[in-house]
């Protein structure tokens, strides 16, 4: 499995970091850790960016179709996430691991966002392999309100307010 802690080094600016053993970002991008990530900051990410290219296109010309925009959207978007989660092998421990890392409620729900959307173009088995993955984090603690800021790649951290 790729180690966080060398993810860094690919952003070092002396040469023989980077040859020193490092995680390369071809290591990274082939790691079931980049594919879980990947597939859950598409989606997550998606809803946001929708909005505002909508209203923008809502505001800039009348004669666009809003709701064609939209489903292109949602093509391109379920679809390239779909690319990175359907090579999640379960039998595998290194992706068991990288669905735990990543497991939270912001995970949980994205996997539910793309069984939607699956399930209204009817590709079942699509939506069949994101259940076993679903089914799978629900056995592992949330990391949401972890105070250990390593605790997610992306960002979705969301912390506990302290006792006052």
């Amino acid at each position: 499995m790729v180690s966080i802690d060398n993810i860094f080094g690919l952003f070092s600016h002396d040469s023989d970091d980077l040859s020193n053993n490092k995680t390369s970002y071809e290591d990274l991008k082939t790691s079931p850790v980049y594919y879980v990530g990947m597939y859950k900051k598409l989606i997550l990410n998606h809803i946001n960016f929708n909005k505002k290219v909508l209203h923008f296109f809502k505001q800039s010309n009348d004669e666009l179709n809003v709701e064609d925009i939209k489903e292109a959207g949602e093509y391109v978007t379920y679809n390239r996430a779909w690319g990175y989660i359907k090579n999640i092998d379960l039998n595998e421990i290194s992706h068991i691991d990288a669905l735990k890392y990543y497991s939270d409620e912001y995970l949980d729900t994205s996997l539910q966002l793309g069984i939607n959307y699956f399930t209204q173009t009817e590709e079942y088995e699509r939506c069949a392999a994101l259940l076993k993955i679903m089914k799978i984090i629900k056995n592992f603690p949330s990391k949401v309100g972890d105070e250990k800021s390593s605790s997610y790649i992306g960002g979705t951290e969301v912390r506990k307010e302290k006792d006052r």
